[in-house]
């Protein structure tokens, strides 16, 4: 995964806060300008670790299914809220202490954070499995404290910075700019080595140490400066800028609207890039990166470059910047079809997401320089502004990422967001309009042209998942027979049959033991293995092709399915040879996270638990083949029983299988292990073979001469065990543990290889 593109565009980042530092600002506090800038900046890098750690051990608890990833998601901007609230209450009742406050604030933090893995398996033992309202209870209550802390700082340091320079858009735009690079930087380092190197909590030790350094340098120079300094300076007067035509209630709407479009935004990219990246963990935190560096650039250029300007003129530059952004927009997921399509990487065009970004980072800042008065309750006004934007923050994602995705697909979200954006930016140039009462002739031409080119970007949406899915392969040419899109993700099936869940391989829909593509054997396999399982529980649903086989095992009385996408649900009756599972007694299917299912129903026990998971690079694939999973899978299985999984090949899923039960069993890729040794008995699997029907048809024909065939070959599978070791036979757990015995355990905390960036991924 080439990450250069992203580097270049933190570079440039880089070299705009150091003219800011050293060249732009030439004001006589330009040395404690450059101190607290800089604070602010490291400030924002443990934020961002804090907040891509804890949301992963949160979801651990609850789920990464979607409502409970945009609970979530949607607590910690909320706790931020709240913070920028309390900052701007603190910065107007004790305006001479921003950065004593400051500092505490960043001390708070860390004493949180060093703790902050122990609360959240502590809370664990006691809201995990909880329902969709407790969630939303419990997500707050136990990232509140730090979150408001984090949220508190930027109105405490505008208040101080504003007494000083009496310029409420460049104090605002300059710490919003450093604050929100760091977290671009930092974003950058998760995705590259932090979380691959130090895992969870040695991330969240870092971070830890930074708030640390932080908030004592920013303590004791606030001590000093209490102490030694006197009264600080007043304020200078700000400059005469005339009526301007956006004031604060009016800011506040805008800064929320533009919160809800930037947000959607994101959703929409993240979905273009997670499927060009086949879901890759890297790949979130890289567009995170994109973004919050274009956010960050914005910040600071659009104030710069209209400082001098009249609130009307920077109104007009909001307006403008927007239809920009939105007509621009419509196109970006394109780009990234056509970098797969020539074989460059996905992060190829991130200029030009960074460029939008960039748009939409200019609107708070240009927002509070003209609606928000420099006196001595200027944090308070920012703080507002502020909050609404992060409160439209939020009903982005629930409105957007919950909802519309669940209704509409890519297509439709980006081109809706497009004209949405287009129509804020036109409203906000009627609102900046001169004395004549009408917007000027350019600004017409370029709100029409804009809106004309959103849904002239459509055709550019066809086979666009085609592309992102298989790049410069040979089978980009060829459209998909299906396509499901909601809020879980995409699922794409080739006119072949072949399933695709967010731009990965997921099987065929096929079930026929002779023309075993989809390596059915291994589902067949059961009944050689396990004496009578009856009862079975299957995670994964996915084409349904081994719920099918399984669900009509002459012996299964009953099947339980946790599927998290229902989409499956949607295909699986358009494949003849799935359609009856969906109305099969004995199939119970339960749309739900496996994890947090299991969690919630702590007495169910199985003969069998089957999880047909993905490739362990995946973003998320650590959750099911980590110590932890399989010590709770374990308590949830029947005496004798058996947990069957796909290792995709992985050797530390295999050692860490092994190490949480004593006896395991390798056929082909997957893995069965128990707690009582598993045999092979291949005269019980043949004859239940013989038994077996699907929809009244044996699956072994007696009259079909190749079905026998494949009886026979089966028969030299099973002997397989007796041979040496081969890919496609049978292994023992001696053998296994002699191969595997040194490999790193994957555990919730270390997340195996998804944060690798250059693991192999296979086409098939």
């Amino acid at each position: 995964m080439a990450t250069g593109p992203v580097l270049l565009l933190l570079v440039f980042d880089l070299l705009l806060f150091l003219g800011a530092a050293f060249y732009f600002d030439r004001s006589e506090q330009k040395w404690e300008n450059l101190l607290l800038s800089t604070l602010f900046l490291f400030s924002g890098m443990p934020a961002l670790i804090y907040q891509v750690v804890w949301q992963r051990a949160l979801f651990s608890i609850y789920g990464v299914n979607a409502e409970s990833v945009a609970i979530v998601v949607s607590a910690f901007m909320l706790g931020l809220g709240l913070g920028s609230l309390a900052g701007g209450w603190a910065s107007a009742r004790f305006p001479r202490q921003g950065i004593l406050f400051f500092g505490l604030a960043e001390l708070g933090i860390a004493l949180f954070g060093l703790a902050s893995l122990h609360i959240f398996r502590w809370a664990a033992a006691y809201t995990a499995g909880a329902k969709l309202p407790s969630v939303v209870v419990f997500s707050l209550a136990l990232i509140l404290i730090p979150t408001i802390l984090m949220g508190a700082t930027l109105p405490i340091l505008v208040e101080h910075l504003v007494r000083r320079s009496g310029r409420v858009g460049a104090s605002v735009s300059r710490l919003y700019f450093v604050n929100t690079l760091g977290s671009a930087m930092a974003c950058y380092f998760c995705a590259t080595f932090l979380l691959r190197e130090f895992g969870q909590a040695g991330s969240v030790a870092v971070a830890a140490c930074l708030n640390t350094v932080i908030g004592g340098t920013a303590y004791l120079y606030g001590r000093r400066g209490a102490t030694t300094s006197g009264p600080a300076p007043a304020a200078q007067p700000a400059t005469a800028r005339g009526d301007s035509p956006i004031r604060l209630p009016m800011a506040m709407f805008l800064a929320g609207l533009s919160g809800l479009l930037a947000l959607g935004f994101e959703i929409a990219w993240f979905r273009v890039f997670s499927v060009a990246a086949a879901d890759r963990a890297p790949a979130f935190a890289l567009l995170l990166s994109i973004f919050l560096a274009g956010i960050a650039a914005g910040s600071y250029l659009s104030e710069k470059l209209t400082e001098r300007a009249s609130p009307n003129t920077v109104a007009q530059v909001i307006g403008m910047l927007l239809l920009l952004a939105g007509g621009i927009s419509a196109y970006l997921p394109a780009l990234v079809g056509a970098a797969r399509v020539h074989g460059w990487s996905f992060l190829a065009p991130a200029p030009a997401f960074f460029l939008t970004a960039a748009m939409f980072g200019s609107v708070l800042p240009l927002l509070c320089q003209i609606s928000v008065l420099a006196g001595e309750k200027a944090g308070s006004g920012v703080s507002l502004v502020y909050v609404s934007n992060i409160i439209g923050s939020v009903l982005g994602s629930l409105g957007i990422g919950f909802v519309l995705l669940q209704h509409f697909g890519l297509r439709q979200i980006s081109l809706q967001l497009g004209i949405a954006t287009v129509l804020t930016g036109g409203m906000v140039l009627i609102i900046a309009r001169q004395e004549s009462g009408f917007p000027p002739v350019w600004a017409t031409l370029l709100f029409v042209a804009a809106l004309v080119a959103v849904p002239l970007a459509s055709p550019r949406f066809d086979s666009l998942y085609e592309k992102l899915t298989f790049g410069n392969r040979p089978e980009t040419r060829t459209t998909f027979a299906r396509v499901v899109e909601n809020r879980n993700g995409v699922i794409s099936v080739t006119q072949e049959a072949a399933v695709f869940g967010g731009g990965v391989y997921d099987g065929y829909f096929r079930i026929d033991p002779s023309h075993d593509s989809n390596l059915i054997i291994r589902a067949l396999v059961l009944s050689a293995i396990h004496v009578a399982p009856k009862r079975i529980l299957m995670i994964g649903l996915s084409s349904g092709s081994w719920g099918q086989v399984v669900a009509n095992h002459p012996q299964v009385e009953s099947l339980d399915v946790v599927e998290i996408n229902p989409g499956y649900l949607q295909l699986i009756p358009q494949y003849p040879v799935v359609r009856s599972l969906l109305q099969n007694p004995k199939v119970h299917i339960y749309i739900d996270d496996g994890r947090r299912w299991l969690i919630a129903h702590p007495d169910a026990r199985y003969d069998a638990i089957i999880c047909n998971n993905t490739y362990f690079w995946r973003d998320h694939s650590s959750g099911l083949i980590s110590v932890e999973f399989f010590e709770l899978a374990h308590r949830h299985l029947n005496a004798g029983g058996i947990y069957y999984f796909n290792t995709t090949e992985s050797a530390e899923a295999i050692a860490t299988a092994l190490h949480a039960f004593p006896y395991g069993l390798r056929i082909i890729n997957f893995l069965a292990v128990s707690d009582s040794p598993i045999l092979v008995d291949t005269l019980r699997w043949v004859d239940t073979l013989r038994r077996y029907r699907i929809d009244n048809r044996s699956l072994f024909d007696p009259a079909d001469a190749v079905a026998q065939q494949t009886l026979v070959e089966y028969m030299r599978f099973a002997n397989s065990i007796n041979l040496p070791a081969a890919q496609v036979g049978l292994e023992g757990s001696d053998s296994l543990r002699k191969k595997y015995g040194r490999e790193r355990l994957v555990t919730d905390n270390n997340m195996g290889r998804e944060w690798e960036l250059d693991a192999p991924i296979p086409w098939h």
